[in-house]
């Protein structure tokens, strides 16, 4: 049993984009190959909206020796996006382009509901996968409201476990010191230290049990092949009462790009072949979180549509986020530039932007919250022993 709610919000990006070399871009390789060059130039707009329910794949767990996602292609994905945001792109780019809005918007969401637990502060946080140091800039966005110190929610320290050192290099102060908790990646209400030479997804995650108030991460999961397993050590690695905060792409994620290169896959091929990697759904998460032992799990969805000029734009954007598709079952041939040119004009044709203008992109994203188990938490009554009485047997008639 758990809590559930749903929302939806829309993110416009406004690019411009070199379709040929974007096209080149879009053929799967495991090589560290360049991203080919674009000239984007974003702007955001987050407003309300509403959108039909669709379809989703969903994952399974029955197995845990199957390895669902190939982590060494993830990381490689993360570096080479790292690589080229911190050399500023491509030679043939105007200007640098900031690709981590959607992590940092999402993770701005998430943290957010610390400062929704009153009366608690979690002041050693563990940070585990967190794209783009958006978590720490996230929390020092603002002072915590019970003036005990630290970022939002009362965190004053951030471990993080981040698998590619040059994504988490991307954004590292240079004057921040080194402790035992790690080397230091930045300061301010809430300081920041990387464990070396760490992979955020090696299981038993390199920490003694009740150690951490409460354990966040954002857009990272989605690539873990045994997610039970990652949940029972975050478990494990909580103080009693201890929280676990969690965003992490839903079922619903991209079904606009799954139909589109489907129905071009059929057309060219006569087949299909996994584009993207398979995502939890809500019942998912739900489930997982009361099996891996949380108490009082609460589930809420955002449903983000995100518009872009093209199909071209918005797989650039997937790669420079590093968020390519890792999936073991991914096609690794057999990728034609017109089979690609195809998807673009179903995607462009059937999922067209406000006003008919670009694509729209829809992305479900997962919030799960989960506690450590606690005498002081609430408990249900046990089986048979809530009192049962009659109706009206406690009404009384008074007559003046």
């Amino acid at each position: 049993m758990y809590i559930y709610s749903r929302s939806t919000s829309l993110i416009r990006i406004s690019n411009k984009i070199h379709i040929a070399s974007a096209a080149h871009s879009l053929l799967d390789s495991t090589s560290q190959t360049s991203i080919p060059s674009i000239t984007p130039s974003r702007t955001h707009s987050i407003t309300h909206t509403h959108s039909a329910r669709r379809g989703y794949i969903s994952r399974t767990f029955a197995y845990k020796e199957k390895e669902v996602f190939d982590q060494s292609l993830k990381l490689l994905h993360k570096d080479n996006a790292a690589r080229l945001r911190l050399k500023g792109g491509e030679e043939e780019e105007e200007e640098e382009v900031d690709y981590t809005y959607f992590n940092r918007e999402i993770t701005n969401r998430l943290v957010d509901r610390l400062e929704d637990v009153k009366d608690r502060d979690f002041t050693i946080c563990l940070d585990l996968g967190t794209p783009d140091n958006a978590l720490l800039a996230s929390i020092n966005r603002e002072e915590s409201l019970s003036g005990n110190g630290g970022g939002i929610g009362g965190v004053r320290k951030i471990v993080q476990l981040q698998g590619s050192a040059v994504m988490a290099s991307l954004h590292e102060d240079e004057g921040a010191e080194k402790s035992s908790l790690g080397e230091g990646v930045g300061k301010g209400p809430a300081e920041a230290f990387r464990v070396p030479d760490s992979t955020e997804f090696s299981l038993p995650l390199p920490f003694p049990s009740d150690t951490f108030d409460c354990v966040i991460s954002s857009m990272a999961l989605h690539w873990v092949s045994d997610l039970q397993g990652t949940l029972r050590e975050i478990n494990r690695v909580l103080k009693p009462d201890g929280a676990v905060f969690l965003a992490v792409p839903g079922g619903e994620t991209l079904p606009e790009l799954r139909s589109s290169l489907l129905m071009a896959e059929q057309e060219r091929d006569g087949g299909v072949s996994v584009r993207t990697g398979p995502y939890v759904s809500v019942p998912d998460v739900g489930r997982l979180l009361q099996s891996s032992g949380f108490n009082l799990p609460t589930i809420d969805v955002d449903e983000v549509l995100v518009e872009y000029p093209s199909m071209f734009v918005l797989t650039e954007h997937l790669g420079r986020m590093g968020e390519s598709n890792g999936s073991t079952q991914r096609r690794t041939e057999g990728n034609s530039v017109n089979k690609w040119l195809a998807a673009a004009a179903v995607y462009g044709e059937t999922f067209k932007g406000e006003g008919g203008e670009g694509v729209t992109a829809s992305v479900q994203v997962i919030y799960g919250i989960g506690w450590k188990k606690h005498d002081s938490q609430q408990k249900p009554d046990e089986r048979g022993k809530a009192g049962v009485g009659k109706i009206g047997e406690d009404v009384r008639v008074e007559q003046g």
